[in-house]
């Protein structure tokens, strides 16, 4: 099943940040202290790793696997056993790498990059600090390893059209519209506080409202309109879209291009909105689990290649933007764009600086503001 988790203009995209000269001192240090994976183990923990939050349907990591262990093992190590925990929610991830630190389970998980303060308090990562990662703005990796940025989605809302058309409701094109009581129960959302996807929306939603990443005011009274529309309905998946029991759901831009295209392949009419009153690109990253030292080199040289060139547009074929294309450090032929949405969609998203979310504020304001509970 395809996973649809709730874990700018292009001219406006790269983020203002200059590339060089960006990392620290102390990651310098981390980088010249560390140790690169070895191939020839790597080449045998290929045959065993394990990945939570990564499965084919997201972002393309079935390629991303298939791709790297091709071009440095000679083999395909995307084996179906290796993608765990499909529909875990960052935070679950966390706190999976840290009960079983005895046990360790998965070496890898992709993450909403609002978590990564999350994973290092909790102290599971990885001191691994891929050089490429060094490149980047400084809080897009982890200065003391174990994270690093890949690649951005953009909040949006996928809509079966025909679905609402049967019962005479427009297609809602913004934010404000979404809220409106046409649409009462019809609204699949994640957990703000506890899911990446769903954090970043709320963020986007405040932020089309009229609020700022300081004040949730406006965002606040948003969401308690919003909440006749998405309370007791599911996040919503592809079945649930298809027969309209979930005909309108919040996910990131990559992933409701998906699911429309699959079910365009259906006959079903399935329109992608990316809101026209606001949204903004928001960061997934990949995290290295400490606790699995038994797949630490293979998990070493993945966080390499995941900013490498190709396993950059690996991520662009699946409809993602990589960050490396997001900071204008990577050009694509336009063949990896064929999957995008036109350019004229993305002219009201905004790019921000995500270390200035606080990920248990929203938690604190979904629930105890918002007043959405659990």
């Amino acid at each position: 099943m395809m996973r649809l988790r709730v874990k700018h203009s292009l001219a406006a995209v790269a983020i203002t940040v200059i590339l060089a000269g960006c990392s620290s001192a102390a990651a310098s240090q981390n980088v010249l202290g560390a140790t690169a994976g070895d191939s020839t183990k790597a080449a045998d923990q290929a045959k065993t790793f394990e990945t939570y939050g990564a499965p084919n349907s997201w972002a393309n990591y079935g390629q991303e696997f298939t791709d790297f262990c091709q071009a440095k093992f000679s083999f395909d190590c995307n084996r179906k056993d290796r993608s765990q925990g499909e529909d875990m929610s960052s935070a679950e991830e966390i706190a999976a790498f840290d009960s079983e630190k005895n046990n360790p389970k998965a070496v890898l998980a992709d993450i909403g990059i609002l978590f990564s303060s999350a994973a290092e308090q909790k102290g599971v990562l990885s001191g691994y600090v891929p050089a490429a990662a060094t490149k980047l703005p400084s809080y897009l990796f982890g200065k003391n390893g174990g994270w690093e940025a890949t690649f951005v989605g953009v909040p949006g809302f996928v809509v079966n059209v025909d679905y609402l058309t049967s019962k005479g409701i427009a297609v809602p094109q913004t934010w404000a519209d979404l809220a409106k009581p046409d649409y009462k129960g019809l609204v699949g959302f994640g957990k703000p506080g506890s899911s990446g996807t769903a954090t970043m929306a709320f963020v986007a939603m405040n932020l089309a409202a009229g609020g700022t990443l300081d004040d949730y005011t406006k965002g606040i009274a948003y969401a308690k309109t919003l909440l006749p529309n998405i309370q007791g309905v599911a996040e919503g998946n592809a079945d649930q879209f298809e027969k309209g029991a979930v005909p309108i759901q919040i996910k990131y831009d990559f992933n409701l291009i998906a699911l429309a295209n699959q079910e365009k392949a259906k006959k079903i009419n399935a329109q992608v909105v990316i809101p026209s009153d606001g949204s903004i690109y928001a960061p997934s990253a990949i995290i290295m689990n400490k606790y699995d030292s038994a797949h630490g080199d293979f998990g070493k040289m993945f966080m390499d290649w995941i900013l490498t060139d190709q396993g950059q547009t690996d991520f662009a074929k699946f409809g993602a933007r990589p960050i490396r294309y997001v900071l204008g450090d990577l050009t694509l032929p336009d063949s990896a764009k064929a999957l995008w949405l036109p350019d004229s969609q993305y002219s009201a998203v905004k790019t921000i600086d995500t270390s200035k979310i606080d990920i248990a504020k929203i938690a604190d304001i979904w629930q105890n503001q918002v007043g959405a509970g659990g």
